[in-house]
């Protein structure tokens, strides 16, 4: 049996998830299937098998059965050259990556994420102006921003795992910015920037 704590490191080792609460959240909504201890303020146990069957739910097909020895972003698999020669190179991390793309739209799509993130006029009005973005594009990003509310009086976007989603898509926060109000505005304005050079070019 597992703690929370434990848990966690597994499955941030796995790149499943980088915040503790979010198992937490699972746990208590049942998407990891756990069982309370006296109380629930003492806590909860995970069993093997239900931590298993999480994982594999959110992970391809097969893809525990890569040799663990074999390192590096791409690993060999190599059939019986007598048989019939041939080589294949299987890239790991991009199908974990399609993996915990499809797991994030699945969480999000039963309305289980950390946060919402509330985006405020003021502030990606000067994000625009800090980047020197002319004022009518400001207007355009606010116009696009003001109709994401999700049933709120304000426009927000819900995030998870350093993503969050606008628009139906899955965007990633922008790291060069410390905080993470600022990752997301920043991105948000760079996403909509090149929906804006797509159009032109089409």
């Amino acid at each position: 049996m597992y703690t929370i704590d434990e848990v966690f490191e597994i499955l941030s080792k796995n790149k499943l998830t980088s915040h503790k609460e979010t198992v937490r959240n699972w746990v208590r909504k049942g998407v990891i299937q756990a069982e309370p201890l006296e109380s629930r303020k003492k806590g909860y146990r995970i069993s093997e098998k239900a931590l298993e069957q999480f994982i594999k739910e959110r992970m391809p097909e097969g893809w525990e059965l890569y040799p663990e020895s074999v390192t590096g972003d791409a690993r060999d698999v190599v059939k019986n050259e007598e048989e019939a020669p041939y080589h294949i190179e299987v890239d790991v991390e991009s199908i974990k990556e399609r993996a915990r793309e499809e797991m994030w739209y699945e969480l999000l799509g039963k309305f289980v994420f950390e946060d919402y993130f509330v985006l405020k006029k003021s502030e990606v009005k000067a994000a625009v102006e800090h980047m020197r973005y002319s004022t009518e594009f400001g207007a355009e990003v606010w116009e696009r921003c003001s109709k994401h509310t999700w049933g709120h009086a304000t426009p927000r976007v819900p995030y998870l795992l350093d993503y969050f989603m606008f628009e139906g898509e899955r965007i990633p926060f922008n790291k060069d910015f410390g905080g993470r109000d600022e990752q997301i505005i920043h991105a948000l304005i760079e996403k909509i920037r090149l929906d804006k050079v797509n159009r032109k070019r089409k």
